[in-house]
């Protein structure tokens, strides 16, 4: 039995990776990175609608919760990058879909407790950020997720 911070954000991952959007689906979601090795940042992977991450805003502390031994909480922010298309608002409106069903999905309930540790997850309201190449133009935007994960660390 593994539980811990990898077990649940690879879970997380496979989770994310199942989705079918509703617009255009035939650009799933693809996870880059994951902690597999060096990969190229989501930051620099041009054409890439719906590539994603998951960055680690907090280490691991203890929630306090009485009687749950070794129960954990950690922040987590899911990253989806979206190239800019022709219609700003084609792509608002793809993200805002993109959004409502991505924390759907996070907040399961199937985390596969015994394997996982995935307790619970808690949504916050998601934004985007804008990046920028060199000239300061607007070359993508980011989906920003964040979540607070409770686990077990076995």
């Amino acid at each position: 039995m593994t539980q811990g911070t990898v077990a649940a954000l690879n879970f997380l991952t496979d989770m994310v990776e199942a989705v079918t959007p509703k617009t255009d689906p035939h650009h799933g979601f693809v996870s880059v990175g994951g902690g597999r090795g060096s990969t190229q940042p989501l930051e620099n992977r041009y054409n890439s609608n719906r590539y994603f991450d998951f960055n680690i805003n907090s280490f691991s502390s203890d929630d306090g919760a009485a009687g749950l031994s070794g129960r954990k909480r950690i922040s987590v922010v899911l990253r989806v990058r979206y190239d800019i298309p022709q219609d700003p608002n084609d792509l608002q409106r793809m993200m805002n879909e993109d959004a409502a069903n991505l924390i759907d999905t996070l907040k399961g309930p199937n985390y596969d407790l015994a394997t996982t540790g995935i307790l619970s997850l808690i949504p916050s309201m998601p934004t985007v950020e804008m990046l920028l190449d060199s000239n300061n133009e607007q070359i993508a935007q980011l989906l920003l997720l964040p979540f607070d994960l409770l686990y077990l660390e076995a």
